[in-house]
């Protein structure tokens, strides 16, 4: 059985590789980050446009109400 502890060149290696493994993770993050940003910005200018339609819409729909044809509150 070796009992002796790493030497410090192969804790230094690991140590790179571990490095290395963490700047391709944060690098991934960043892209996914990114991409969702830009995906709910759209997704944004889509529902501004979507509410704007649907008040045009409902603006055009509404008649004007007249009061002869409301009912009143004891009916």
């Amino acid at each position: 059985m070796n009992s002796q502890p790493p030497s410090a060149e192969t804790r230094l290696t690991e140590l790179e590789t571990l490095f290395t493994h963490l700047q391709r993770t944060v690098q991934d993050l960043d892209k996914i980050v990114v991409d969702q940003s830009r995906r709910i910005e759209l997704l944004e200018r889509e529902v501004r446009c979507l509410a704007s339609d649907f008040r045009a819409v409902r603006d055009l729909n509404r008649e004007p109400r007249r009061p002869e044809d409301e009912i009143p509150p004891h009916y």
